[in-house]
């Protein structure tokens, strides 16, 4: 017999959770489901979140999280431009590819409204990284000045869109594309 600790338990509940939503979407995934299906009671739910917003919320965090930590991997700050946008982009690219469920939550989460844009991971140490990279490229007058949203879709919006594709089964990139589609997006930022 295992014990099960009070993080275990919470981790259960978040994989419960992403499972479901990613099968049955967000409005069709009921706390009750998520008790259910993983195993503990629906108290025990609310002892880890206050509702069923705040579960989401602290999923989506958890994921974008361990996004953020994948592409700012192998300190990208250390390269030139463009070498560190490519090298952000590729793991980007790669992190949706390895993570379909993530992938597809992450998808509904920042299209709905839930969503409250960069302000949902503004405290996380790696976007706080990102964020200086960009503004020293800003600085160096490396790549346009636009609002971030707008570099996202123009760079990793684009990853995003393909991994889904290769998810999807509708295309299947080598790496010399990847890199070439890579150095495109970082043609597409600067001045």
């Amino acid at each position: 017999m295992s014990i099960t600790t009070q993080s275990d338990k919470e981790t259960l509940i978040l994989e419960t959770t992403l499972n479901l939503i990613a099968e049955r979407g967000f409005h069709d995934t009921p706390m009750s489901l998520i008790a259910k299906t993983s195993g503990v009671s629906t108290g025990i739910i609310y002892h880890y979140f206050e509702n069923k917003d705040d579960l989401i919320r602290g999923l989506y965090r958890r994921i974008k999280m361990r996004f953020s930590a994948a592409i700012m991997a192998d300190n990208p700050a250390d390269l030139p431009f463009p070498d560190h946008v490519k090298h952000i982009w590729l793991k980007a690219y790669h992190f949706y590819l390895a993570n379909p469920k993530e992938a597809l939550f992450l998808e509904q989460y920042e299209n709905s409204p839930f969503s409250r844009g960069i302000a949902d991971y503004d405290d996380d140490p790696n976007m706080q990284q990102l964020y200086g990279l960009i503004r020293q490229d800003f600085a160096d007058n490396l790549i346009r000045e636009l609002p971030f949203e707008v570099l996202y879709q123009l760079t990793l919006g684009v990853a995003v869109g393909l991994a889904k594709q290769h998810i999807a089964g509708l295309i299947e990139l080598d790496d010399t594309t990847l890199n070439d589609i890579a150095e495109s997006c970082c043609r597409a930022i600067q001045p």
